[in-house]
């Protein structure tokens, strides 16, 4: 699967990296220079080829991804074979989700007022696809210690854990 190309930004933080990748790959800083000058598309293929294998490497390292809108609070932990979700949906019209920090304290303070939901989805797909797909619909990389608020919160509202 193809990702996303990295931007100019990103290129330039990774300088030293592409040229690593380039002298991997065979070229040199000449050939390279004489690439982007004469055959701009295959120039553009090694850098999409990088893009594709920084994207992947850092896909592979993440293991909590969260997503905020005004209405609905996800968080995703990634397992090797699967995904596990806590979904918190307000309820109440007035509410809204502005602050990812606040979260906790506006549930605890307003109990009736969101549905909790939890899903395991098995994975069928490359791991590293199925991240770049959440992250394309505006997941975010998470950490445990925010898993584990919304896990204690899963636990206690259902009496149980599903997963």
């Amino acid at each position: 699967m193809r990702y996303r190309m990295l931007s100019e930004e990103e290129l330039n933080a990774l300088s030293d990296d592409f040229t690593q990748f380039l002298v991997v790959q065979g070229i040199d800083d000449d050939s390279w220079r004489k690439m982007n000058l004469e055959n701009k598309e295959k120039a553009r293929q090694i850098v999409e080829i990088f893009s594709d294998t920084v994207l992947a490497k850092v896909y592979s390292k993440v293991k909590y991804l969260s997503y905020v809108s005004d209405k609905v609070y996800s968080i995703f932990r990634i397992n090797k074979d699967d995904i596990n979700l806590i979904l918190i949906k307000i309820t109440e019209p007035t509410f809204a989700f502005k602050n990812e920090n606040l979260i906790p304290e506006l549930l605890s303070k307003n109990s009736g007022s969101w549905e909790l939901y939890s899903s395991t989805k098995q994975l069928n797909e490359k791991l590293t696809d199925e991240i770049h797909k959440l992250c394309t619909q505006g997941c975010q990389i998470s950490k445990a210690e925010t898993w584990d608020i919304y896990y204690d919160l899963h636990k206690k509202a259902s009496n149980k854990a599903s997963f």
